[in-house]
């Protein structure tokens, strides 16, 4: 899942804002505050939540992080068709020097 839409933030928010949203999101499903038969489920979603906010609070990670993401506005679709089937048949038939 993308760590933008696991703390609810969108791509170009600052630290500020990703770091209340990761405190909203905390409070909100920490497995001590879940009922009993919750809290395999809060554990998960709290792992996501930590992980999201360890790469996008640091600049470094949230960089390189970010340099694997689709450009903002591209579809899934747009990138099937620019790696996928096409991607696959230019790769297959492309003549290789040497």
């Amino acid at each position: 899942m993308d760590h933008y839409q696991t703390l609810q933030v969108i791509r170009d928010a600052d630290a500020e804002v990703i770091e209340r949203a990761y405190k909203a999101l905390s409070m909100k499903h920490h497995p001590d505050r879940a009922a009993a038969e919750h809290r395999v489920e809060s554990t998960r979603r709290m792992q996501r939540i930590n992980e999201a906010y360890r790469v996008l609070k640091d600049p470094a990670a949230r960089r390189r992080y970010d340099a694997t993401l689709p450009p903002p506005g591209a579809s899934g679709w747009d990138q099937f068709w620019d790696r996928g089937l096409v991607g696959l048949f230019v790769d297959r038939f492309t003549p290789r020097a040497g």
